[in-house]
């Protein structure tokens, strides 16, 4: 800790430690076509118009997709029943950031 003229400052490391274990990929699809593509707004300014667009990008090659969209209520953390509902509703989760 660093002294400033009679203060103490804090400094954390923001990074999280290496995983132990590796998860393994998801299976792959073949195609979207008959599949439920969820997407996660995690309430970021402009998360919505990227979506977007990348819904309609998705629709365009596979047009019998369904898209679902969802939105966290903050940044930090997601209520346990969105994240059963998407769950039991989706067959693929989108989620990524605006800005």
């Amino acid at each position: 800790m660093a002294q400033l003229k009679g203060r103490t400052i804090r400094v954390f490391d923001p990074t999280a430690n290496a995983a132990d274990e590796q998860d393994g990929l998801a299976t792959r699809f073949n195609g979207l076509d008959g599949k439920v593509i969820g997407f996660l707004n995690n309430t970021k300014d402009h998360t919505d118009v990227i979506f977007e667009e990348v819904g309609k990008l998705i629709q365009e090659r596979f047009p019998e997709a369904e898209l679902r969209f969802y939105r966290k209520e903050s940044v930090t953390g997601m209520k346990p029943e969105m994240m059963a509902d998407m769950k039991a509703e989706c067959d693929a989760v989108v989620t990524g950031l605006g800005d």
